[in-house]
């Protein structure tokens, strides 16, 4: 009894880790990736380390984060199961084991072959961030996406920064949008929740509308459409790549469209992570985007 009892508690507190949210980690690979440098073993190295010390710190976060949302969580068709609000993970075990994982993460930092600085600065404004995020900003209209997508660049920074490599001002203007652009499509998901269910999960949901929501989505959507073509033109960019990149253009296109017709037509789940590990089309388009891309520029 006592073993599975034990089995139980581990399984609770992996899931209390997300883990399938360490995909969003990968963002810290896209400076390499972009730089044309992802034979270079060294940085790829130290950014796979980054990697592994950003998913516990992320993770980390994520507990505080369930931690403090625990009693709206409980109001929620989907969050009602997580760990802290299902009550599997007590509020003194979830505080341990944040610092755990802050604790693991710290070990990889200190592992990297490169003055880690600014990265142990990224890192440290990251959790300060997603402190006052959690505490305060989310309940923000506007701005609580705003500091979703912050969260993001900072992700690129670090990957940057572990890469030894200089950031284009294209990715993170595109990444911003991008992540301004899910971070919104999530908020109209728990608005329809709320609509649906007469349960508010996120009290700052009340100052959005759909109909704004969708004025947004298709706002952001086209910038990122826009952006996206005038990089691929780019001189400067197409100086030290490939003349060729405008071919990607059509798979940026349809995995725009596909996400907007999961969320729109579809009305499902508006997790990116969830859609991405979950749409057979979207991984598709995806897939077929990165092969192109590495093709034209490797």
């Amino acid at each position: 009894m006592k073993a599975i009892q034990s089995t139980g508690k581990v399984n609770a507190l992996f899931l209390l880790m997300r883990p399938s949210q360490w995909v969003k980690n990968i963002i810290l690979f896209l400076p390499v990736f972009f730089a044309q440098e992802m034979a270079d073993l060294d940085r790829l190295q130290n950014v796979a380390i980054l990697f592994a010390g950003f998913c516990m710190l992320t993770s980390g976060v994520y507990v505080f984060n369930d931690l403090m949302d625990a009693k709206e969580d409980r109001l929620h068709p989907a969050k009602q199961f997580r760990p802290i609000a299902a009550r599997k993970v007590s509020p003194a075990e979830a505080i341990a084991f944040m610092f755990l994982l802050y604790g693991i993460s710290a070990l990889c930092f200190s592992l990297l072959h490169i003055s880690s600085d600014l990265i142990w600065s990224l890192a440290g404004g990251y959790i300060l961030l997603n402190l006052a995020y959690t505490l305060f900003l989310k309940q923000v209209q506007i701005i609580d996406a705003m500091i979703v997508a912050c969260g993001f660049i900072i992700r690129l920074e670090a990957g940057a920064a572990a890469g030894e490599i200089k950031l284009s001002h294209w990715l993170i203007i595109m990444t911003f949008i991008l992540s301004l652009f899910l971070a919104f499509a999530k908020r109209r998901d728990d608005l329809r929740n709320f609509m649906e269910t007469g349960q508010i999960s996120r009290k700052n949901i009340t100052g959005y509308t759909i109909d704004y929501l969708n004025v947004i989505l298709s706002f952001l959507s086209s910038i990122i459409a826009v952006t996206y073509i005038l990089y691929t033109l780019s001189p400067e960019v197409t100086a030290r790549s490939s003349e060729y990149l405008y071919v990607t253009v059509p798979f940026v296109l349809a995995g725009i469209m596909r996400y907007l017709q999961i969320i729109l037509v579809e009305k499902s789940n508006c997790n990116p992570t969830d859609i991405l590990l979950q749409d057979r089309t979207l991984q598709l388009t995806v897939a077929g985007w990165f092969i192109v891309f590495a093709l034209l520029i490797y």
